[in-house]
């Protein structure tokens, strides 16, 4: 099934069918015996049981969208109309909704997508557009939490992989409308929930934003963060196929100063 993509606050399109698979039934077969025969290979090197491990994890995924529970959580027409309202009627609001649906009905760690932020060109107009989609989900989001007494024990983050140049470009060939570049020293994340110490700014960038002059951070520590929420120790480390330990971060403390 395939739904539309867009950012509008319009009504989300219908799914459309796909096409039916036109492949060859065998070399499917074949993949599918090709597999069986990697994850027996796998588990003989299994000396940790891990792949049992994940079998059970696989059962609980088949469960969680199987299970009523779950099938009624990813159903948004049991909200009412002002609460759809509230979060916006296109997809950004209604992923957001449905991961706070989705926390509500048991599940543990919820990712809500919201792609298209890649504007090397055009940049005004594009956040023009979708900052306050962005802005009106996420607002939403922790003031529902709070209103249901939920905010506390979830925690909200919002983060994408890196930020954006502080100079403003020329545009990309054949686009010459300015936009910002891939920057790596210096992005903002945002936390709320968790029982952490919020409404405060931890950090500092130089007066442009091109790095970091006060209490410098790194992704590692914003996991640490999130492993302490969840009950995690960050300094733990799971053993691979050949028995040698890999830490489930490279380095990284929980932010002292929100916890």
């Amino acid at each position: 099934m395939l739904t539309s993509n867009g950012l509008n606050a319009g009504p989300v399109q219908r799914p459309q069918c796909l096409d039916n698979f036109s492949g060859d039934a065998s070399r499917t077969q074949s993949r599918v015996d090709l597999l069986t025969q990697l994850d027996g290979f796998r588990r003989d090197l299994d000396r940790g049981k891990l792949m049992d491990a994940m079998d059970r994890y696989q059962q609980q995924a088949v469960d969680m969208v199987t299970g009523n529970r779950a099938r009624d959580a990813f159903d948004i027409e049991h909200e009412d109309a002002k609460t759809r309202d509230r979060y916006g009627r296109g997809p950004w609001g209604h992923y957001t909704l449905l991961a706070r649906r989705l926390v509500e009905s048991g599940v543990s760690f919820v990712t809500v997508d919201m792609p298209h932020w890649d504007d090397h060109s055009g940049i005004a107009k594009g956040h023009g557009y979708k900052l306050p989609v962005l802005d009106r989900a996420v607002a939403s989001l922790v003031e529902d939490l709070s209103e249901r007494g939920m905010l506390d024990d979830v925690m909200v983050m919002v983060m994408g992989e890196f930020g954006r140049t502080p100079k403003i470009n020329e545009g990309q060939p054949g686009i010459p409308i300015p936009g910002r570049d891939h920057w790596g020293d210096v992005f903002s994340v945002m936390l709320a929930g968790g029982g952490l110490k919020t409404g405060q700014v931890i950090g500092a960038s130089s007066v442009n934003g091109e790095f970091p002059v006060e209490r410098p951070l790194t992704p590692a520590d914003v996991l640490a963060t999130v492993y302490h929420f969840l009950g995690i120790d960050p300094e733990q480390t799971f053993n691979d196929f050949t028995g040698r330990p890999v830490p489930i971060i490279d380095g990284g403390q929980a932010i002292r100063e929100i916890i």
